[in-house]
Formats: C-alpha cells, sequence, structure tokens
C-alpha cells in the first residue's frame, strides 16, 4: 500500500527536486534556494515526522495485504533509513503519531456510514493489492512502466462521449478544435481545485432539498421560444405518425381493460416503445429542415420518458463485490435512474473531449497537457474502464505535471516515480472494485455504493497519510485558528505559506497528490467537486443527480445530537428508496437551483436555445413547458407525450387547481369554467387531429397499413378528456367528409363502434342511407343501412314500397336480373347476410331481421308461382305442380293475415306493427282467388278461415282504410289493362314520406293522386314508369288481374272470394277436414 520508501537522501522540497534534474541558473534575486537536506529545520518542533504507510495505527486496518511488509522490506527495494533526523526512531515499528493531529470535518460521510458498521472484514481488503510480483527489486518502477505500457496496448483506443472540448488559458489543441473554457478556470472549479487536499471527499452539502429555482419564468420562455408566426403542421413521415398512434391506441386500451396495478407498467412499455420508435426515425435525420425538429423532439422526449419510466434490464447481473446477498432474478428490475442519466448524457449531449485528445498521446497519456482532465471527464460520465485505461496508460515517466512540479521537463523518475506509480495503482484497484464495474450496479442510492464510498473515503484519508503524515503545516491548514467573532482568522498569506511548506514536504508530487485527491472527491459524490467538474450548467445538474447518494439532509459532525440523527437516519426509510422517480426528479429541481443560483457566467441559461430551455423545463419538472418546446417541433411527438403524461398522473399545469378540473368536476361544485391558457392534453390533441384531419392518406413504409388522415383525426378526438367537445369535434368531421361508397362508409361506422362512438356510427349510416334513397335504387343498401341507424320506420317505408310494387304489377320486384348485389344477398341468404351485421351492430340486425320477413314472404310466393316459368333451358323445378302451388297459397295466407292484424275487429290499431302495410290487403285477397273455387283444394280449412276473417275486418273498417285499399286495387287493375298506365316509380315514391292517417306510421304509397300532384310532373317526366308492354311481357304461372275487369272494385273482388270460400268450406266439411 502507501509507503514511503526508506532513503537516506530524501528530497523534501521542490526545488531539490528541481536542482537534482536542473543545472540552470537560478532566476532569483536572491539566487538558488540551499539545499534543503542539509539545513536544520525551522520548525518550533523540529523536522515533520515521516507517517509509517497506509497501515499505521492511527487508520483502520482493511484486512492483511500481499505487500504490508512495508517495513521489514521494502516493496522498493530500499534499506532503511540510517538516521532519525529526518524519519524518526526504528524503521519497523514506528509509530505516527496523532498527538495534536486535528480531527478531520466529516461533512455528509457519517450519512454514508449507515448500516457500513458491520462490514466483514473479508470485505474490508483495502487497496493493498498492488502488485504481487513487486517485492524488492530496484527496477521495479521501469517494470510497472512496462506493465502499464502493455496493459494500453491490449486496451487500445476508445472514444468517450462528452458534451464539450475544452482548453487551458495557456495551451491549445493542436487539431484547431474549438474549445470551451478549461475545468479548472471557472470559480467553482478554482475553489474546489484550492480545497481539494485540505476539505475531505465528505464536502457539505450544496444543493438544497426541496430548492425550486426561480431566475427563470421558463413557461413564458417556452411559449415565447414557440413558432407562433409559422402555421401548425405536421413535419413527421407517414411512417411515424401511424406507428405512434397504434402505439397510443394500444394504450388507451390496454388503461381502459387491464388492473389498476397494471397502470404503471402498461405506460412504461408503451414510453419505451415510443422512445425506441422516435429514436430510429430520428437516426437517419440530416439535422435539417423538419428532420431536425424531429431530432430535437426526440432529444427531448428521450430523457423525459426514461426518466419517468425507466427501462427493464436483463437479469444478468453479477454480484456485487460488497454484496452480502446473491442476487435474485427481479422481473420487474428496471434501469436505474443515474444510468439513464449517464446514457442521455453519453448519447445526446456530447462532443469530442480531452478523452478523445488524450488517447492519442503515444508515448503516454500523462505526457498530454489534459490529463488530469480527462481522468475526470471519463469517471464523471460514468466510463470507468476508460478512467482505468487512462491510468494504466499514464507513463507518469513523461508527465507534463513534472514541470509544474519542479521535478524536470520530461517527467517523473526515481523516488517520486515509484511513489506516483504506488497511489495510482491503489486508485486504479479502488475504481475497478466500483460496484459498477464489477457487477454493473448502477444504483448509486443502494448498499453497495455506500460501502464504496466508505472504501473512498478510506483510500483519500490513506493517501493524505502518505502524502503528509503528520505535518503540522497539514494540521494548521486543516484546522486553522479562526475566531470570527472577535475578527481573528487565518490570513491568506499564511494559508499560501503553509500550501507551499505542504507541497515541498509531500512524499507524493503535488501535482499527482492534487488531482488523485479531486479524483477521491469526485469518486465520493462531492457536490463542489462535481460542480468543478462539469463544464456547462446540464452537466452540473445531470452530474449532481447521478452522483447523489439519496439523503436529503446533512448531519453535522462533533455533536451528541448529531449523533443520534444519524442513527435515526440509517434505521428510517428513505424517499429515494420508496418513489425513487420522484425522489430523482425533485432532486433535479433542487440541482437546477443550485446551478442557476451559482451566477456562474458557464452555468447560465442561454434564453434563445429553445434545447437548452426544454431542458431546464424537463430539470425543473415543468411538463407545461416542455410539452411547449415539444409542439414547437413536433406535434406528434408533443401529444404523445402529453398523453403519457396526463395518463401516469405527473403533468401537473402551472395554473391553479381549477384548472385540473373538468367540465363535469366544476359543474358538481356549481364553478365555472375558467378560461385555459396554458397548454393541455386536449388542447395538443385538437390541435393534432386539425392537421391528422387535412392529410388524405398516410401510408406505412411496407404498403401493408394505409389510413386516411380522417380516420386517424376521429381516433386521436375519441381520447379527449373533455367527451362533449370530441363528440362536436368528431360531429363536425364527420359532417364534413364526403360519403362517396359503402366501403368508405362502413370504415367510419366500423372505427366509431370500435371507439365507443356509436351516436356517431348511426348519424352517418343514416345520412347514407337519405343519400341513396334519394338518389339510387340500391335498395339492399338502403335497408342495411337504415337498419345500423336503428330507423324503423325508414326501414318500414322501403319494404312497403317494394311489398306494393310486387302486388302492383303481380311479380317479384325487383325481378332477380336487376336486384343489386346487398339485396340479393338479403333474398337469397338471409342468414349469412344478417349474421354478418350483427358481428358489428346486433341492434340493426335485428330490426332488419323482424321487418324484411314481409317482403321475403311476398317474392317467395311470386318466385314459387313462377317458378317453372323462370326456369332455364335443361333446369328442373324444384317442386311439383301441386306442391309449389300450395306452398305458394300457404305464404300467400301468411301475407294476408299480417296485413289485416292491424284492423282485426274492424277497429284500426296505429301501435300494431306489420310486416305489410293493410293498404295492399284487396291486391293480396286478389291474389287468392286462384285458390278457391278449383278442381283440386290447394288450402286448408284454417287458410280459408283466415281470409274469412280478412274479409271481414275489411268490410267493417274505418272508411279511410277502404278507400286507400280501393286506391291500391285501382293501381293494380290499371297496371294490367292500360297501355300506358301511370304508375309511379318506387324510386319517386320514396322520395316522399307523406302521412295520410292521423298521428300513425301508414300512409298511401300507390295510385295517390296526391303523390301524383306532388310530383307536379306529367307522365313521361315522372321518372321509371311501369307501361303496359312491359308488364304483358313478364312471364307469370297465372295473373289474376287478367279475370277481372279494369273498373271492378274491391266489393266485386270480396264477393268472388266469399263464393270460393263457401265452396272451399263446403267440400272441406264433406271430406272430413274439421
Amino acid at each position: 500500500m502507501f509507503y514511503v520508501p526508506p532513503s537516506p537522501s530524501r528530497a523534501t522540497t521542490p526545488n531539490s527536486r528541481h536542482n537534482r534534474h536542473f543545472n540552470a541558473p537560478s532566476t532569483t534575486p536572491a539566487g538558488p534556494p540551499p539545499d534543503m537536506s542539509f539545513m536544520p529545520s525551522s520548525t518550533p518542533a523540529g523536522p515533520p515526522p515521516v507517517t509509517g504507510g497506509l497501515f499505521s495505527t492511527s487508520q483502520p486496518n482493511f484486512g492483511a495485504s500481499r505487500t504490508s511488509n512495508f517495513f521489514g522490506q521494502s516493496v522498493f527495494g530500499s534499506s532503511p533509513p540510517k538516521t532519525e533526523e529526518l524519519f524518526g526512531v526504528g524503521s519497523g515499528s514506528t509509530k505516527t503519531s496523532t498527538l495534536g493531529r486535528p480531527t478531520m470535518p466529516r461533512g455528509r460521510i457519517s450519512s454514508e456510514y449507515r448500516g457500513a458498521r458491520n462490514i466483514p472484514q473479508a470485505l474490508n481488503r483495502g487497496f493493498e493489492e498492488a502488485d504481487d510480483s513487486e517485492t524488492g527489486s530496484e527496477d521495479d518502477d521501469e517494470e510497472m512502466d512496462n506493465e502499464e505500457e502493455g496493459d494500453d496496448d491490449a486496451e487500445g483506443e476508445e472514444d468517450d462521449d462528452m458534451d464539450e472540448e475544452e482548453y487551458s488559458e495557456e495551451d491549445d489543441y493542436d487539431d484547431g478544435i474549438a474549445r470551451g473554457p478549461f475545468r479548472g478556470q471557472t470559480r467553482l472549479a478554482q475553489s474546489a481545485l484550492r480545497n481539494s487536499i485540505t476539505e475531505p471527499p465528505t464536502s457539505p452539502v450544496v444543493v438544497r432539498p426541496g430548492a425550486k429555482q426561480s431566475q427563470y419564468d421558463l413557461i413564458q420562455l417556452a411559449k415565447g421560444l414557440a413558432p407562433n408566426n409559422e402555421p401548425l403542421s405536421l413535419r413527421e413521415t407517414d411512417e411515424m405518425i401511424l406507428h405512434t398512434e397504434c402505439i397510443m391506441e394500444k394504450l388507451c386500451d390496454s388503461i381502459a381493460t387491464d388492473a389498476p396495478e397494471r397502470r404503471n407498467d402498461v405506460l412504461g412499455e408503451a414510453a419505451q416503445e415510443l422512445v425506441a420508435l422516435w429514436k430510429g426515425q430520428a437516426s437517419g435525420s440530416s439535422y435539417s429542415g423538419n428532420s431536425a425538429h424531429i431530432a430535437h423532439a426526440t432529444r427531448l422526449a428521450n430523457l423525459l420518458l426514461n426518466l419517468h419510466y425507466p427501462p427493464h434490464v436483463s437479469q444478468n447481473l453479477r454480484p456485487s463485490a460488497f454484496s452480502l446477498v446473491p442476487i435474485r432474478p427481479d422481473p420487474r428490475h428496471f434501469t436505474p435512474i443515474p444510468r439513464v442519466l449517464l446514457n442521455w448524457l453519453n448519447t445526446e449531449h456530447r462532443s469530442v473531449s480531452e478523452v478523445d485528445l488524450v488517447l492519442k498521446e503515444t508515448r503516454g497519456y500523462s505526457a498530454h497537457t489534459h490529463f488530469w482532465d480527462a481522468v475526470q471527464a471519463s469517471a464523471f460520465r460514468g466510463d470507468f474502464s476508460t478512467t482505468s485505461k487512462l491510468l494504466r496508460g499514464a507513463n507518469f515517466g513523461v508527465a507534463e505535471t513534472a514541470h509544474n512540479d519542479g521535478l524536470g521537463e520530461n517527467g517523473y523518475s526515481g523516488l517520486h516515480l515509484r511513489h506516483i506509480n504506488e497511489v495510482v495503482r491503489i486508485a486504479i484497484s479502488l475504481i475497478e472494485d466500483c460496484p459498477a464495474v464489477t457487477s454493473e450496479d448502477w444504483d448509486i442510492k443502494g448498499h453497495d455504493w455506500e460501502i464504496f464510498r466508505t472504501r473512498v473515503d478510506q483510500a483519500y484519508k490513506s493517501l493524505q497519510d502518505f502524502a503528509e503524515g503528520d505535518s503540522q503545516t497539514r494540521q494548521s491548514v486543516s484546522q486553522p485558528f479562526q475566531a470570527s467573532h472577535f475578527g481573528i482568522s487565518q490570513s491568506q498569506n499564511s494559508f499560501n505559506m503553509s500550501t507551499a511548506s505542504r507541497k515541498a514536504e509531500s512524499n507524493v508530487p503535488w501535482s499527482i497528490y492534487e488531482n488523485l485527491a479531486r479524483l477521491y472527491k469526485q469518486l465520493y459524490g462531492s457536490e463542489e467537486e462535481i460542480s468543478a467538474v462539469a463544464t456547462d450548467w446540464i452537466e452540473a445538474v445531470i452530474g449532481l443527480t447521478i452522483w447523489w447518494d439519496g439523503e436529503e439532509e446533512e448531519v453535522a459532525q462533533g455533536s451528541l445530537a448529531a449523533s443520534r440523527r444519524l442513527v435515526a437516519r440509517s434505521q428510517r426509510v428513505r424517499t429515494v428508496d420508496i418513489t425513487p422517480v420522484k425522489a430523482y426528479c425533485q432532486r433535479l429541481s433542487a440541482a437546477l437551483a443550485h446551478v442557476f443560483e451559482t451566477n456562474e457566467q458557464d452555468f447560465s441559461l442561454d434564453c434563445t436555445n429553445r434545447t437548452e430551455v426544454g431542458l431546464a423545463c424537463v430539470f425543473d419538472d415543468n411538463i407545461e413547458g416542455i410539452l411547449q418546446i415539444l409542439r414547437g417541433s413536433s406535434l406528434t411527438i408533443a401529444s404523445a407525450v402529453g398523453e403519457v403524461a396526463s395518463s401516469g398522473d405527473w403533468f401537473v399545469r402551472a395554473d391553479g387547481i381549477l384548472n385540473q378540473l373538468d367540465p363535469t368536476d366544476l359543474m358538481v361544485l356549481s364553478l365555472t369554467e375558467p378560461p385555459r391558457t396554458g397548454i393541455t392534453k386536449d388542447s395538443l390533441l385538437t390541435d393534432y387531429s386539425d392537421q391528422l384531419a387535412r392529410k388524405e392518406q398516410m401510408t406505412s413504409q411496407d404498403g401493408k397499413t394505409i389510413r386516411e388522415g380522417w380516420e386517424l383525426a376521429i381516433q386521436v378526438l375519441g381520447r379527449l378528456d373533455n367527451v362533449v367537445a370530441a363528440n362536436d369535434m368528431i360531429e363536425q368531421i364527420l359532417d364534413e367528409l364526403p360519403l362517396q361508397s359503402p366501403e368508405r362508409v362502413d370504415k367510419i361506422t366500423q372505427l366509431c363502434h370500435n371507439m365507443d362512438l356509436s351516436k356517431h356510427a348511426v348519424s352517418i349510416a343514416l345520412k347514407y342511407a337519405n343519400h341513396l334513397r334519394n338518389n339510387t335504387e340500391n335498395y339492399g343498401d338502403t335497408l342495411l343501412y337504415y337498419a345500423q341507424a336503428h330507423s324503423p320506420t325508414k326501414i318500414q317505408e322501403v319494404l312497403r314500397v317494394l311489398v306494393a310494387h310486387c302486388l302492383v304489377k303481380s311479380i317479384a320486384y325487383p325481378p332477380l336480373a336487376e336486384l343489386d348485389e346487398s339485396l340479393n344477398a338479403l333474398i337469397t341468404s338471409p342468414k349469412q347476410t344478417l349474421t354478418k351485421l350483427a358481428s358489428h351492430d346486433p341492434e340493426g340486425a335485428q330490426l332488419l331481421s323482424n321487418y324484411l320477413s314481409g317482403y321475403a314472404t311476398i317474392r317467395k310466393f311470386y318466385d314459387l308461382r313462377d317458378e317453372e316459368m323462370l326456369l332455364e333451358a335443361g333446369q328442373k323445378p324444384a317442386h311439383q305442380p301441386m306442391a309449389r302451388k300450395r306452398a305458394a297459397a300457404n305464404a300467400l295466407i301468411i301475407i294476408i293475415a299480417s296485413a289485416a292484424s292491424s284492423i282485426r275487429g274492424g277497429l284500426y290499431d296505429p301501435e300494431i306493427e306489420t310486416v305489410v302495410q293493410v293498404d295492399v290487403l284487396l291486391p293480396l285477397l286478389g291474389e287468392a282467388l286462384i285458390f278457391v273455387n278449383q278442381p283440386k283444394r290447394t288450402v286448408t280449412l284454417q287458410h280459408l278461415y283466415t281470409l274469412l276473417a280478412a274479409i271481414e275486418d275489411l268490410d267493417t273498417a274505418p272508411s279511410m282504410i277502404r278507400a286507400q285499399c280501393e286506391e291500391c286495387l285501382k293501381t293494380t287493375l290499371a297496371a294490367a289493362h292500360d297501355s300506358n298506365p301511370r304508375i309511379t316509380s318506387p324510386h319517386s315514391i320514396l322520395q316522399k314520406s307523406t302521412s295520410n292517417l292521423t298521428g300513425s306510421s301508414q300512409f298511401s304509397m300507390i295510385g295517390s293522386h296526391d303523390s301524383e300532384s306532388m310530383e307536379g310532373v306529367s307522365t313521361e317526366n315522372s321518372g321509371v314508369l311501369i307501361r303496359g308492354s312491359n308488364v304483358d311481357d313478364a312471364k307469370r304461372a297465372w295473373d289474376w288481374r287478367k279475370g277481372m275487369r279494369k273498373e271492378a272494385k274491391g266489393e266485386d273482388v270480396v264477393r268472388l272470394l266469399r263464393l270460393g270460400i263457401g265452396r272451399e268450406t263446403a267440400r272441406a266439411f264433406t271430406q272430413g277436414e274439421t
């Protein structure tokens, strides 16, 4: 371990070292300084004593070392000292005096020892494992250098991610790269440099827990940077929009259906999918035009979402060197937030750094001016492998700092080099024992890191003891005499003189000693040191959060109360252990407040830089501000982040609690909704949907997914919190859509049903059905969409018109050859068609099934009647003649019973819904004439009773009903006897909806003078009319109309039918039928 190799002629001042290597004449007025080794000590206590090494009695023993025999046999092969003037008495049992040694202020170290008092001895191996092979050779320093050069060759070159390049005031890099200010030139850096040796690594806490920055109004800055003069537009590719919307829809469905306890898991999975998608889209960006906006938004969203929803990590974790309990698999293990921040820092906030330049040095890394800057930068960014590589390949024999220490122009040598190699080897061993290196453990607030910080503190103190021992100068600086109440304090001149004396007495060259001390403080998590290492305010805020130990308060040393608080603190549960995301967000905010309060020029916010303002909003947990910035760069990313934040309950607006309530909540509280001035989730989604609705179509990269803009717009609006506003906007979009085809309408209604927007699906179906009714003769689609509109009245209107035309023309209308595809499916395969409709609209399918039966039965009657007539050559009828006739009679009697059901007993009841209009009862009775008074009976006695009941009901029905039936009969007979019958086409009839029965749903459809007068057109201009030639040319098995005169009345039909029923009834009785 640290050991002062005995040497009879040890230099004690930098000047004496300098004189050993250089013979240049002195430039001081008094000439060259005297050789201190030959002069008596000027201190009252005599020359400073020499420490006995790292494992003296003043420091805890970390365990037996393989190189711990420092005084029995020197590790450097030197003989013990022969004089007691400089080294005290004895060589193998030298005791370092602790009398007069000041107590070192520990700052926050006491909190770090929580739970570490009883660490097993096996873990406290210290840092003595330097090198087993070096036990006494005179050439150990050369062997060490060779070994380090070999390690350097084996490890090769590595790149380190940094944000800014820096230069010193004296030297600049030869590559011409513009550099930022040198790390050690800021006020914070100078303070840390001055105190790197005088203060322990447990420096005071500078970040106040719970602090909030007040220097900048971030929301106003974000609003000011938003491109208000530019109209909103979608800069994203179709692929990015489609995939983002797919993820958001899946998230919305999962939140609605999954258990509440899975909410965070679902949000985390969606957040990681979004981050991966956006990073993939931005990776090919050229940082110009729209690509630059997307890359900028992705950079901010990546940090924000990963901070609130850290990604999962695999369980291939190695046990830590400090772990007392083996690692157990945990399916819900997340990446620690320090690792998340480091990943973002090393990928999104980097530039060519000192590390890249130092690694190009071929002689030895320490020969570079910024070697120690590179060491600190790599450790700051968690790249410990590079830190070890730099230290192993340093080759201090060519170190640039030797000139600053006055120990030569070409590097260190001799005893100084051996000391340097020893202390650096200890530092390397410590770094390689870091939990992040041994077990990939980045839970810096955890127990293993707490033990590691304890070891760092011990190593720091051992370094001090090795370098300075019991130097009285060190003690005077460590505990300067101050009495501020009396105006007494140590002067700056005294401080400078003490520092100069310490440099002269140090066993380790001062530059090496000082930089190693800073490295230890950095590893410990010293907030002052971390602030000094950072190159800008972004690095400072993130660094102060990454290397935070999780404690929220500082315990002062030196009092019983403090000790009690320390014990209580070690036993309590910290906020960061329960809700780490919340704790780290608060830490970021407090760190931001501290950094801005320093008033450092390098730590000031560029209020014109959107990236810096956006990052400040992220650190300050100002979600509204970051959404303002994102909205100006990518509306897609902003709306998705707003949704995730709102669903995760971490989107808290800054304009009052009332703005957190929706209109329903305000109504319950009897409050008026305040004007909303800030950005909200709903406002983002509304703007996003407006832009989506303007796009005609979006296609995925593989061409498999094609979505229309209105489709995505409605989908986005369906996720608004304000349901009333969402419905109004969806209705507005749907009203503006041209309904061009059934496929488009089906897509709209299906989307509405999927989004639980049944009201909008009904309105679209009704609108399209009206369009078909008024502009086409597509009766099948008209029926289907009226069914989807849940409009039974409209369904009946269409079916009644079709039934009436069937009876007037005495054929199945429309003929099979003229059936549209949908109506043909309803007629030929009703079960399959209605089942398909029921899959997305069960209510509509049920309605259509109920009312379609009457029209289907009428068509069945005519199809059976004319089956043989409609056969093509080579086809055979499916029924025998008599069986076919009886089947036709059965279908007809069913329709007649339905038509007469609303006038049963001679009283009209409008509440009775019939599948066939009562207006067509006389034509139906006329069709029944063929089945009575025939040689062979085709109807049963029950059928005869049904016919007789219908006749009796019609005779006693109200005069208005009888008039309607007479008009229908007149039209039917005219269609058979006139050469140019005036029959209004179904298309024209469906354009009217005139009610001739008070308060009822019944109305006249055929042969009405009112209908003709309403059209106001002549026969030649009245649409499609059925002319005599068309009727006569139709193929029928029989036509009852031919046996009736054109002037026949309803009473004529009834008289003939009564006669036939009487005869058929008598035949039934004679045949024994009852």
